[in-house]
């Protein structure tokens, strides 16, 4: 028996419309209605920044915006509350807005290989949040409300990161439930 695709097919104003959750978009070329788009992959794209298009595919769950140009989180991010996952990786983020936490959805965010050295606490919000990688940040702490995120987190992906050992320390009390990935620190002098 062969598998085919889910497809969900609304009749709009005499037009058929199907979505395909399990499609994912690699062009926004390709996208003729922004409500049927649930994946895209936009990485490679030398993009500078968030494509204004983005904000308006409601019912996303996972974007990806890696290996890209882009230098800033645009606060409208927040409107896409059914994010699963986003991945920014090997960007040039410097900072991540606050309204990163309005995605309460999300599971999973890449924020590896980009120039960020500290989190909102707004992020605190992001209670289904199971993976955080920021892999070659310049991450060395989180705000003492990432306590909210313990038992939900299951891996922080802290490598390459300029941790000392005391920060290490700081982090394993702040979230002892979660597993790290960290290197091992030289208490050299």
């Amino acid at each position: 028996m062969k598998k085919s695709a889910l497809f969900l097919c609304f009749v709009v104003a005499g037009l058929m419309l199907c979505a395909q959750p399990d499609r994912v978009y690699k062009s926004l070329k390709e996208v003729r209605n922004v409500d049927s788009v649930y994946h895209l992959k936009l990485n490679y794209k030398r993009l500078k920044k968030f494509p204004d298009k983005i904000f308006e595919m409601r019912n996303l769950r996972t974007l990806d915006l890696g290996r890209n140009f882009i230098d800033t989180i645009p606060p409208e991010i927040a409107v896409l509350t059914q994010l699963e996952t986003l991945d920014l990786r090997r960007n040039r983020i410097r900072i991540v807005p606050p309204e990163l936490g309005s995605l309460t959805n999300l599971k999973t965010l890449n924020l590896s290989r980009n120039p960020i050295l500290e989190l909102p606490d707004e992020m605190s919000n992001l209670v289904n949040l199971e993976e955080l990688i920021l892999w070659m940040t310049g991450v060395v702490s989180f705000p003492p409300s990432f306590v909210a995120l313990n038992y939900s987190l299951k891996l922080i992906d802290l490598r390459v990161c300029p941790l000392s050992y005391d920060d290490q320390q700081a982090i394993e009390q702040l979230l002892p439930t979660p597993r790290k990935r960290w290197d091992y620190v030289c208490n050299c002098q």
